[in-house]
C-alpha cells in the first residue's frame, strides 16, 4: 500500500520540481490599479493538485492587489507559508514582488476585472489580513469565517455586486477534501477579465 501511494505521488513531485527557477520578474508597477487580481502557479505539490483539478487552468493561487503604506501588495489566503514559528494558515498581506518571487511562482499574471468601489474592497482585504482571518483547509463555501484563496477574492467582489465566478464550481474529492469549490480558472473566465501582465 505504501509503495502504491509513493508511486502515485511521483508524477506530482516531478511536476513540482520541473518548474524552472527563471529570472527575477519586472512587475509593471505603473500600470497596476487597486482591485486587480494576481494569479500564480506555485512550486509545491499542492499547487499541482489544484491545477490538475482544473480542466484548463494554469494557475493555482490568486490574491487581490492593494495599495498599503505606499507599496503595491497582494492580500491573499494561503496555506503552508508561515512567516514565523507558530504562524498558522491565514490571510496575508505581502509585497507584490514577494508574491511573484521565483521561489513561489513558476508562472503568473495580473488581470483587471474592473471594480465599482476598489477603495472599500481593498480596505476590507487589508482588514482581513490584519485580523489574520484563518485559511479554510476544508474548502467550505458555506462557512465565511474562514476562506481559501479564490473564495476570499470572490467574496470581496461579491460584496461589490460582482460575481467573478458567475456560478462556476467544480466538485472535488481530494485528500479528504470534498465538495463544490471555486477554482482559479473559474475567476479567470469572468467575462470582463482583462490580462495585462504575464510571465
Amino acid at each position: 500500500m505504501r509503495t502504491g501511494v509513493s508511486i502515485l505521488l511521483l508524477p506530482l513531485i516531478f511536476l513540482a520540481l520541473s518548474c524552472s527557477e527563471g529570472k527575477e520578474r519586472v512587475i509593471p508597477e505603473d500600470g497596476i490599479e487597486e482591485g486587480d487580481l494576481a494569479f500564480r502557479c506555485g512550486r509545491g505539490v499542492f499547487s499541482r493538485i489544484v491545477t490538475t483539478a482544473e480542466q484548463e487552468g494554469v494557475y493555482s493561487h490568486v490574491g487581490l492587489v492593494v495599495r498599503d503604506d505606499g507599496k503595491w501588495k497582494v492580500a491573499h489566503a494561503v496555506p503552508a507559508e508561515p512567516e514565523y514559528k507558530g504562524d498558522f494558515d491565514r490571510v496575508k498581506l505581502e509585497d507584490i514582488e514577494v508574491f511573484f518571487s521565483p521561489d513561489r511562482a513558476c508562472s503568473g499574471c495580473l488581470v483587471r476585472p474592473g471594480v465599482r468601489d476598489p477603495e472599500r474592497m481593498c480596505a476590507e482585504a487589508i482588514r482581513a489580513a490584519r485580523d489574520s482571518v484563518a485559511f479554510d483547509g476544508g474548502y467550505d463555501l458555506a462557512d465565511s469565517s474562514k476562506v481559501y484563496c479564490t473564495e476570499f477574492v470572490w467574496r470581496l467582489y461579491l460584496q461589490d455586486g460582482t460575481d467573478l465566478s458567475e456560478g462556476r464550481r467544480r466538485h472535488i474529492n481530494v485528500l479528504g477534501v470534498g465538495g463544490d469549490v471555486i477554482l482559479p480558472e473559474h475567476l479567470l473566465e469572468y467575462k470582463d477579465m482583462k490580462p495585462y501582465y504575464k510571465f
